[in-house]
């Protein structure tokens, strides 16, 4: 193949995910007429059938990332899906992508050339070489094959601007959220896409989504729903589809406008994800699935989960999000209290395909959809399945395992209490991270860095080694959200309720430039230190030892209240009331016993003078 591309193979992510800067690159591969079958057919061009398979290879290299992809090609005489017969299916690099026949506008006459576009999962392609094939589908007894026309082939890849962000940073810009943040860990940005981020919160009874510019945090727009808990956000090529209850909102992305919105009875969906023209949502605590038209938002078909004759009565179902590449839409499913597996639906038709039980009452699969694999996590395992067929291709057994996370530069990541690094396509422990800061839920993983947060800070980690590059200051606020990277930034939120936009730059002198204010947060430990160095010299200087002490005791109370002012914006909720109401009490025991020794010492100095002056 003669085209060559600056490609590398996607940094495929998780749950809540960014979408960063892209631009759209097409490689033609073939523009030629073709025709694969076994019968000579005057109508098409050529009309001598070339052979039942066609090939092409072609050369992605580095340093770009993909974030979608397409097949795109023009076919005529193609059979009409959905159909068992005569599927003429494309692979990529031997996987299976899927089958023209799905692809075919119903009504379309035999002798209609068609443009299709088929969505390609950007995790199989390969950094090099990568094959293409195309193969005609036969009858129920391989009796005789499809006969069709197939040319203008090309790919449509949307590449990612690479992030490269190195340590150290500062603050470039802060945001104050319009919504007071609960207890509990904050909502992070969202999403970010084309130069915007978007952040869904909220509180009394309220979700508000917001749009700020990802330069200068200057807010774009924003977005309320009364009565409503939660709005989940999917985008795509500049729409935003926000996912409330029985609504599904499609907003233009930069000016929040609505395009249009439907409501789907009885049916709460979340976790939306979009694949092709498709918005595949499910239902967190029910047992639905459905495909939505982007376009419109037309129900394409809807799944209902019912495994036992017992239903719902009694009984109760919870779904984890979806996972698509094209053919399948796969899910992980638990039904109260016994009954645990992953389902794979046709993406087409929403009809199952294949189902893995797993046996016993374990922990909720969440599956991980990676080449031609899906990953879900057990209690102290790792298993994958393949995507085909459901099958166990490999189970690695480690204590601490509880989720895959990502995969990245050709390294599963798993972890919770064991952070560890596999091969995704044998499962083998290629390394387990002993620093006890690494934690994967908090973090953006590159083939350099892991960008994590603990509960104040940002962490610079060895991607290789676990070990640790940089840290910033503290951030105020009791916690901070897991951080979000997109082109040359990193974003995050505090329980402050602030957003902050971190870049490369100069540190301050102790303090990350930018969070120089939270040089208060040491106030106390050198407030302290202080204060013994002051009662060790006034004990010197000196000599009625009450006087000193409960003049020292009071000044003491006056720290220890500026002490709790100082702390508050790092501490406030996690049981830091309770702390204050016992520091409080602490503080009017010691101002008591301070008076007590000021007016001995006053006293003793007052009986001293008496003596002098007999």
């Amino acid at each position: 193949m003669k085209n060559l591309l600056c490609i590398a193979l996607l940094l495929f992510a998780s749950l809540f995910a960014s979408v960063s800067g892209a631009s759209a690159v097409e490689i033609a591969l073939d523009p030629t007429q073709h025709h694969l079958g076994d019968n000579f057919k005057e109508e098409l061009r050529p009309s001598e059938p070339e052979g039942l398979v066609y090939t092409t290879t072609f050369t992605l290299d580095p340093p770009a990332d993909i974030r979608s992809a397409e097949l795109r090609l023009t076919v005529k005489s193609v059979v009409q899906g959905p159909t068992d017969e005569f599927l003429d299916k494309v692979y990529l690099n031997e996987i299976y992508v899927g089958t023209l026949n799905d692809y075919i506008p119903r009504g379309t006459a035999d002798s209609a050339e068609v443009d299709i576009r088929i969505p390609v999962h950007p995790t199989l392609f390969n950094l090099g070489n990568n094959t293409l094939k195309i193969s005609s589908g036969s009858s129920s007894d391989d009796s005789n094959y499809d006969d069709f026309e197939f040319y203008n082939l090309t790919l449509q890849l949307n590449e990612i601007e690479p992030v490269t962000l190195e340590p150290p940073l500062k603050v470039a810009w802060t945001y104050e959220l319009p919504w007071q943040l609960a207890y509990g860990r904050p909502p992070g940005v969202t999403l970010a896409a084309d130069g915007v981020l978007y952040i869904e919160g909220g509180d009394f009874g309220e979700t508000i989504i917001i749009a700020v510019d990802a330069e200068t945090g200057t807010l774009l727009w924003s977005k309320e729903w009364s009565g409503v808990r939660g709005v989940d956000l999917e985008y795509k090529d500049g729409v935003l589809f926000a996912v409330h209850s029985t609504n599904i909102d499609a907003l233009d992305a930069k000016t929040g406008e609505i395009l249009w919105s439907k409501e789907y009875p009885n049916t709460r969906w979340g976790m939306p994800v979009v694949f092709g023209n498709s918005l595949f949502v499910s239902t967190p605590d029910d047992r639905y699935v459905a495909a939505i038209d982007t376009e419109n938002g037309t129900l394409k078909w809807e799944y209902e989960l019912n495994i036992s004759d017992v239903g719902t009565e009694g009984r109760g179902y919870e779904l984890s999000r979806v996972v698509v590449n094209g053919n399948l839409v796969v899910f992980g499913y638990l039904e109260k209290p016994d009954d645990e597996g992953i389902i794979a639906l046709n993406a087409h038709t929403g009809d199952v395909v294949w189902e893995f039980v797993y046996p016993g009452k374990v922990l909720h699969l969440e599956p991980f959809l990676y080449k031609d694999l899906v990953y879900a996590s057990r209690p102290r395992s790792i298993i994958a399945l393949s995507v085909e067929s459901g099958e166990e291709v490999w189970k690695t057994n480690n204590w601490g395992f509880e989720n895959v996370v990502e995969v990245t530069d050709g390294k599963l990541f798993v972890g919770f209490s064991n952070p560890s690094v596999l091969k995704p396509e044998t499962g083998e422990i290629l390394n387990e991270y002993s620093y006890s800061n690494v934690s994967f839920f908090k973090a953006v993983i590159s083939d350099k860095f892991i960008y994590c947060t603990d509960s104040s800070s940002i962490l610079f980690l060895n991607s290789s080694t676990g070990g640790l590059v940089w840290s910033s200051s503290r951030i105020k606020g009791y916690d901070v959200s897991k951080p979000l990277l997109y082109k040359d930034k990193l974003y995050l939120v505090s329980t402050e309720g602030t957003l902050y936009s971190f870049e490369h730059g100069e540190e301050g002198m102790f303090f990350t430039k930018g969070l120089e204010s939270s040089a208060s947060y040491y106030f106390p430990q050198v407030a302290i230190a202080a204060m013994l160095i002051l009662l060790v010299i006034l004990l010197i200087k000196i000599k009625n030892r009450a006087l000193v002490f409960g003049s020292w005791l009071i000044a003491l109370t006056g720290v220890i209240f500026l002490s709790i002012k100082a702390l508050e914006p790092y501490s406030a909720g996690l049981g830091f009331g309770f702390f204050v109401a016992l520091a409080f009490l602490f503080m009017f025991v010691i101002l008591l016993i301070g008076i007590a020794f000021l007016v001995y010492g006053i006293r003793k100095e007052g009986m001293k003078k008496e003596m002098k002056e007999k």
